[in-house]
């Protein structure tokens, strides 16, 4: 059994939480700039938090949708 009254409110929970990951790599992104990471590195970061951004704005609509 869930602890989600609806699928609205898990869809805001992944929501919520894709946010505080994008801002992790954000976050993550700007110090691996000031270490001067290799470019391997701050691409591998920066497509995951396209892909999280990708996620974030699918959902948005969906939720706005329902």
């Amino acid at each position: 059994m869930s602890n989600f009254e609806t699928k609205h409110d898990k869809n805001e929970t992944h929501l919520e939480e894709l946010r505080r990951r994008h801002k992790e790599l954000d976050d993550e992104v700007k110090m691996l700039y000031i270490r001067y990471a290799d470019d391997e590195t701050l691409n591998r970061k920066k497509t995951m938090k396209l892909w999280i951004k990708d996620e974030i704005h699918r959902l948005e609509n969906g939720l706005e949708n329902e």
